[in-house]
C-alpha cells in the first residue's frame, strides 16, 4: 500500500470545490425562497392584496371578491378566499360569526370547528376560527379517498359589512403552507 501525502495545490483545490459547492446551495436556496415568495398584486371592491404568483384565480361572483388555488398541488388544491358579508349594524362581529358557522354546517361534510378566539392581524381586531371537514370528489368515477381539509378564517368588521379571509389545505399540508397564508393576511388592504 502505499500513501500519498496531498500538495498545498491539491488542498487548496479541495477546498475551493467545497466552498463553490456551499455558495452554489447557498445561492440556489435563497433563489428558490425568492420565487417561491413572489406576489402579484390584487384589487377588487375595496380590497387590495398580494396574491401569491402562479395561483389560479377564479371569477370572484355574488359576495366572493378573490377565489385563488395553488396550481401546483395534487389532490385539494390549497385555496385563498376573501368574500364581504353584510351584517346589521347591532349584530356586528358575533352575526357574521354566527352566520358563517351555519353555512359551513350545512354545505360542508363532516364540519368541526377546532378552535375561536379574538386575534389582532396588522393592528385591527379580527375574530379567528379554525375548522376541519371532508371533501370528496363528486365524481363517483374516480377512485380517490375522501381528504381531510383544515381551514382558518379572519373576520374583520366594518361599518356594514364583515371582509372574511379564508385559507383551506388539505392536512398534510396545512402546517407547511400558514406562514404563505400570514403573509397574504397581512397584504389585504380595506
Amino acid at each position: 500500500m502505499s500513501t500519498s501525502k496531498l500538495s498545498l495545490g491539491d488542498r487548496y483545490a479541495e477546498i475551493a470545490v467545497i466552498i463553490v459547492t456551499l455558495v452554489a446551495l447557498l445561492a440556489g436556496w435563497l433563489y428558490m425562497g425568492s420565487v417561491e415568495n413572489r406576489a402579484l398584486p390584487f384589487e377588487a371592491g375595496g380590497i387590495k392584496a398580494s396574491v401569491p404568483a402562479g395561483w389560479i384565480q377564479s371569477e370572484p361572483g355574488g359576495d366572493v371578491i378573490l377565489h385563488a388555488r395553488e396550481r401546483a398541488s395534487a389532490g385539494f388544491q390549497t385555496t385563498y378566499i376573501v368574500t364581504r358579508q353584510l351584517i346589521s349594524a347591532d349584530g356586528g362581529q358575533n352575526e357574521a360569526v354566527s352566520l358563517l358557522t351555519l353555512k359551513y354546517g350545512q354545505e360542508l361534510t363532516a364540519f368541526r370547528i377546532l378552535s375561536q378566539q379574538t386575534v389582532s392581524v396588522n393592528g385591527r381586531e379580527a375574530y379567528e376560527i379554525t375548522y376541519a371537514y371532508v371533501e370528496s370528489d363528486p365524481n363517483v368515477s374516480h377512485a380517490d379517498l375522501p381528504v381531510v381539509v383544515r381551514g382558518v378564517d379572519y373576520i374583520f368588521s366594518t361599518e356594514e359589512n364583515a371582509i372574511i379571509v379564508t385559507c383551506r389545505a388539505s392536512e398534510a399540508e396545512y402546517e407547511g403552507g400558514l406562514s404563505a397564508f400570514r403573509r397574504f393576511l397581512n397584504s389585504i388592504q380595506f
